[in-house]
């Protein structure tokens, strides 16, 4: 399970470190015609008006590179970018696309600020007052689970002791016996993590404070790593993108790059949401009409910005609509599976 977080750390820094946006891709190589930026004419390698360069990619393996270019080169287009992903992402993300890309921040960018925003506003701002007494019923809710589990090996070891098995079957429970007893393992494990929360380091198991047991405990690995869940949230784009390229499949106007930039610019503004969510909640600001208010903004927004960047009609968006919710519910299922997966 170690890996798994030092893949995560892997990944995150080196989209941090890619500094430098590459020169291959689908899009245009040439040097002389219009910028497809600010419409000046080309001389060069670069525009001489606006600085953008000639060459602009649009293959999917040349997403992450971009990444840092755009981190590094916030300056004031974020505040030309975050109204434009607010009211109309759907036309932000067809311009991005089309060329204009030296006046919006990168979505790629974009997005990492975004999920690195929303784990920080969560840290800050989303846990709640009653700490302590919600892992002491967490703590009880995982304890009636061990129980269960306890039961089930009860049982599985009972059939064992059985001297008319078939060796298909004993092989069989031998296996469900060791799965029981890892659940076990590793639910007890959260569970003594759990009833930590709260209370002094002297007062914790085994005199530890909860960080000390944390880094020592290999098999709580797996917990750390759903808390740290930002690590991966890179990953959704990959699932996305190929779900989203099924509505559009018959497009050929639309290739993988552009499906990912709509993914990201959407997943990026979702991010900023609960962000925002998350702070107004945390200051006692959140009713259930914002928050019903803030669920039907975030509807709306799938709506335009898929009707606008793929330039359909309002019937075609809202047919649409319904299929393009089912891929985000199911992108989020397909995500939280691989993270809660038990052998990875």
């Amino acid at each position: 399970m170690d890996g798994i977080g030092d893949a995560g750390d892997i990944v995150t820094g080196a989209m941090l470190a890619a500094a430098v946006e590459p020169g291959h891709g689908r899009g245009s190589h040439a040097h002389h015609g219009a910028c497809l930026n600010c419409g000046e004419a080309l001389t060069g390698p670069y525009c001489a008006a606006c600085g953008q360069s000639a060459h602009i990619h649009r293959s999917f393996g040349a997403v992450w590179h971009e990444l840092m270019h755009g981190v590094l080169h916030f300056d004031g287009k974020i505040w030309r970018t975050l109204p434009e992903l607010a009211f109309r992402p759907g036309i932000l993300t067809r311009r991005y696309i089309a060329g204009e890309r030296a006046k919006f921040v990168s979505p790629f960018a974009l997005f990492l600020f975004s999920a690195l925003l929303m784990y920080a506003t969560y840290s800050i701002f989303g846990a709640h007052k009653d700490t302590a007494a919600s892992a002491q019923e967490s703590a009880r809710a995982m304890q009636k689970q061990v129980a269960k589990l306890d039961s089930r090996i009860s049982e599985i070891e009972a059939e064992l002791r059985s001297a008319d098995l078939t060796p298909n079957r004993r092989a069989r429970l031998q296996d469900r016996l060791k799965n029981a007893r890892d659940d076990r393992h590793e639910l007890a494990a959260a569970s003594a993590i759990a009833k930590d929360v709260g209370k002094a380091p002297e007062e914790a198991a085994g005199g530890r404070s909860i960080m000390e047991k944390i880094e020592t405990d290999k098999e709580f690995v797996a917990y750390r790593l759903k808390a740290n869940a930002y690590k991966f949230s890179w990953a959704l784009i990959l699932i996305s993108t190929p779900l989203v390229w099924l509505l559009f499949a018959w497009r050929r106007d639309y290739g993988l790059y552009d499906h990912a930039t709509f993914v990201t610019y959407s997943i990026s503004f979702m991010s900023l949401l609960f962000s925002v969510y998350t702070v107004g909640s945390g200051l006692g600001l959140v009713s259930g009409v914002l928050i019903l208010v803030l669920m039907l903004y975030a509807l709306w927004h799938m709506y335009a910005q898929m009707r606008d960047a793929y330039r359909l009609g309002r019937a075609g968006a809202l047919l649409r609509l319904p299929l393009l919710y089912g891929i985000a519910a199911t992108s989020g299922g397909i995500f939280y599976g691989l993270l809660t997966a038990t052998n990875s």
